[in-house]
């Protein structure tokens, strides 16, 4: 089952974040939906979800924050 979610984070993390997800592969398909504002989403299959979220709190460790952008 594919899931996508949308998040903003800073700017000048989003090649380095990039860099990182291709590193693995299979994890997720990146987009960046509005680079001045930072707001990027994720295509990902729901076996890699505990992936995906390990890979986004190690960001934390070099400065890549992230904000998930909750839909109504």
């Amino acid at each position: 089952m594919e899931k996508t979610k949308r998040f903003i984070i800073n700017r000048d993390g989003i090649g380095f974040f990039k860099s990182v997800l291709e590193s693995y592969e299979d994890i997720g398909i990146f987009s960046v939906l509005d680079g001045s504002q930072g707001v990027i989403e994720v295509l990902y299959s729901g076996f890699f979800e505990h992936d995906l979220y390990m890979i986004i709190k190690d960001m934390a460790n070099y400065g890549v924050e992230f904000n998930e952008v909750i839909h109504v």
